[in-house]
């Protein structure tokens, strides 16, 4: 549950204070997908279905390896209230999979090489287990859950009406996703700034995960939409590509918070968007 805690003498809480007032659940969705949901779920377009479906299907294996990398610190958190979260935090990633394996069930039967995807994640998180230190995993966490949560705040408060842009059977499991995002979006980071706290090292690893990010997704993205048949279509490149890099597109809106990261007083609270994801699970009862 998201509070509006002031501290005692009345003033803005801190990021820190927001932090550890936040308590969130964990929530069992359940969700199927019928075989009705149109080919190109969002904004009835190839180019950006096929992006969201290639994050849709990294996400099973990448939230098992967030869960992994906190859980390396687990049994070191002193603090109770930060425990808690951790525990919530491993169920949200979850039942995160969970869900999204069920959509990507659906992109499989229409043949999708979703799979492909999958295998690759797989492949890589085997690899940080094997190679990365605790620290370098916990650090990759952190990067990726700043990644998801500014994406996320895209839907839940800069570009608010962008989630009608998916089909109806389908804005459920991104509405709720984006809410948990943002629930437990400083968790892992303060697991490192308690037990780690190497902050020039941290801002590093932002830039090693961005660029792997990128290219995953990218090259995913072009697996699917070439499947789709739609790759040599120029309206929907244009459309999709629009709506990334445009002038009120997912890049540039949340260009500014990506940046904040690398800020060494940066905390994932300074971004309070609590209000606006309250709204938004009002809109899609998700309590």
């Amino acid at each position: 549950m998201f509070t509006n805690t002031i501290n005692p003498r009345g003033l803005k809480p801190t990021p820190q204070q927001i932090s550890a007032s936040i308590d969130f659940p964990v929530r069992r969705l359940d969700l199927t997908f019928s075989d009705e949901i149109p080919e190109f779920w969002f904004a009835n377009n190839a180019f950006l279905t096929c992006f969201l479906a290639a994050l849709s299907s990294a996400f099973p294996d990448g939230e098992r390896q967030f869960i992994h990398s906190v859980r390396n610190y687990q049994s070191q958190i002193e603090d109770p209230i930060l425990s808690k979260q951790v525990r919530a935090f491993i169920g949200q990633e979850a039942h995160h999979g969970k869900e999204h394996d069920q959509l990507n069930d659906l992109m499989r039967k229409r043949g999708y090489p979703i799979d492909r995807i999958y295998k690759r994640f797989k492949k890589m998180n085997k690899m940080m287990q094997q190679t990365f230190s605790h620290s370098h995993q916990l650090a990759s966490t952190v990067c990726m859950e700043h990644l998801t949560a500014i994406m996320a705040d895209y839907f839940i408060s800069k570009n608010t009406l962008d989630l009608d842009k998916f089909d109806t059977c389908l804005r459920k499991i991104w509405a709720w996703h984006a809410i948990e995002e943002t629930e437990h979006k400083a968790v892992a980071f303060d697991v490192y700034q308690s037990l780690v706290n190497r902050p020039y090292f941290l801002r590093l690893v932002m830039l090693e995960t961005t660029f792997f990010f990128m290219f995953i997704t990218s090259r995913g993205t072009l697996e699917l939409l070439k499947h789709s048949g739609q790759s040599t279509n120029l309206k929907n490149w244009n459309v999709g590509l629009r709506f990334l890099f445009g002038r009120n597109g997912l890049v540039r809106q949340i260009s500014q918070d990506y940046f904040d990261f690398f800020a060494l007083d940066f905390h994932p609270w300074q971004h309070d968007n609590r209000v606006m994801a309250e709204q938004l699970k009002r809109k899609y009862q998700i309590i």
